[in-house]
């Protein structure tokens, strides 16, 4: 089995998952998270030990041990934590759960699809990218870096996730509709329309509630 360091003590299905992906092929030893919460250090989540922060990168990376980012939610909080994980030098984990069928289908590294997630054929996902549990990523579509994807949501053929995007739980992106950098999808929406870099959108259909940078 090979060694795994989760950065982020959070979300309790990641360990459900690895759990899953252990069942089917004994393929993680989950020693423990790395968190720069003090209050999260030194204790455990969900039983499994906090070991430090950032500053155990320089004990665990030599080790031989893989990484999964798991910062996750605002973008530029998981590009922070990625390059710093890069600047160590970490060899990325990505964990996908045994029934996701990624045949056909181009993915990039440290990247976190639970079960009941459907990814089509010619999807392109990019780097640090989470869903959530039964969320659907059609045939086409393409997912940058960064992006966050909640719980059920509906990303539709050929629709364009641009590097940050975040969309909430239940939401639906309708056929070839890019939403912008940065932009954020309010939970239950339904997108008809391209979304801007940076703006917030919510409702059926998707309406502008707020510009500017999220």
């Amino acid at each position: 089995m090979k060694k795994l360091i989760v950065f982020g003590a959070s979300y309790f299905d990641l360990i459900k998952l690895i759990d899953a992906i252990n069942q089917k092929e004994a393929t993680w030893d989950l020693l423990g998270f790395l968190d720069d919460t003090p209050e999260k250090q030194g204790a455990s989540y969900f039983e499994v030990p906090v070991l430090g922060g950032r500053d155990m990168l320089e004990k665990w990376i030599p080790e031989g041990c893989f990484v999964f980012n798991n910062v996750c939610g605002h973008w530029s909080r998981s590009e922070k934590v990625a390059e710093i994980l890069q600047n160590h030098g970490c060899q990325f984990a990505s964990l996908i759960h045994p029934d996701v069928d990624l045949n056909y289908v181009q993915v990039g590294e440290s990247i976190i699809l639970p079960q009941g997630c459907l990814v089509g054929s010619g999807a392109k996902i990019g780097n640090f990218v989470s869903a959530r549990l039964g969320a659907i990523i059609s045939h086409d579509a393409i997912v940058e870096d960064h992006v966050f994807i909640g719980p059920g949501v509906i990303i539709g053929s050929g629709v364009h996730l641009k590097k940050g995007a975040f969309i909430g739980a239940g939401a639906t992106i309708m056929l070839g509709r890019t939403v912008g950098e940065g932009a954020v999808v309010g939970a239950g929406s339904v997108v008809t329309k391209d979304v801007p870099a940076f703006f917030t959108v919510v409702g059926v259909p998707a309406a502008v509630l707020k510009k500017g940078a999220a």
